[in-house]
């Protein structure tokens, strides 16, 4: 996969996160940080050898909270809305070893409704080795419907919108 990074951007996150996919303030998480290039949404990880599964294979369920993390955020930054995984379907295409450096990608792949968007996620080794791939439908929503639904508290949600107003020109201004 070729990525020009000299146009890639930093997607900031909410001071203090502590997410296990996200949160750079949580020890024992992915620390993943997001960057775009306006059409996606990218993330350089390194899984740790505490998150294998056999031997020095990363488990599955990390590399499915990889791609379910880079999904979300790609509705965050490039729809302005939170996103909400209703359903994902995962891909697993060659093992992924600890320590290895990974290119993570995320895509908008069609917009079904207002609240309903179709998006895909997808882990690169060594630069152009894909070694699984996702398929998420993800509901869509305002910051408001997010808290009168419950999905995050009022006081959080303030700190989370000026995630929401950074994207200028991505896919939802088209």
């Amino acid at each position: 996969m070729i990525i020009n990074h000299k146009i890639l951007k930093e997607i900031s996150n909410v001071d203090g996160q502590t997410c296990f996919g996200c949160g750079v303030n949580n020890a024992i998480g992915l620390q993943m940080q997001f960057l775009t290039d306006g059409q996606r949404v990218y993330s350089f990880v390194s899984v740790p050898g505490t998150m294998a599964g056999w031997d020095q294979t990363v488990h599955g369920g990390i590399i499915s909270t990889m791609l379910d993390e880079i999904m979300g955020w790609t509705v965050i930054y490039l729809l302005k809305k939170i996103g909400v995984t209703k359903s994902m379907t995962v891909d697993f295409i060659k093992p992924i070893s600890v320590g290895e450096k990974l290119t993570v990608v995320g895509a908008i792949q069609e917009i079904e409704s207002e609240r309903q968007v179709l998006v895909t996620g997808e882990i690169y080794a060594d630069g152009d080795r894909l070694c699984a791939k996702a398929r998420g439908t993800f509901a869509a929503m305002s910051a408001q419907t997010a808290v009168r639904l419950g999905v995050m508290r009022a006081a959080y949600m303030e700190g989370f919108l000026p995630i929401l107003n950074q994207n200028e020109g991505g896919p939802a201004a088209r």
